[in-house]
């Protein structure tokens, strides 16, 4: 629950991808940015105003690699 909290809307998006890298630390990636420049791949969290929002629950996503 705490992640969702720190996160912003990114927490509870359904576009929203979690991604653990090996140190345990979290990344949020941006489903939208693929299709859409306007999104941050990785936004900078909290995301408290996002105009492409959906609410739902974000997936974890194994085998991505985090930002650089």
């Amino acid at each position: 629950m705490a992640l969702v909290l720190d996160t912003g809307l990114c927490g509870h998006c359904l576009h929203a991808r979690i991604i653990r890298n090996r140190r345990g630390t979290v990344f949020f990636l941006c489903g939208r940015s693929r299709i859409d420049p306007r999104y941050a791949r990785y936004p900078r969290l909290p995301v408290l105003a996002c105009p492409g929002h959906d609410e739902g629950a974000p997936q974890e996503t194994a085998g991505e690699s985090p930002p650089e």
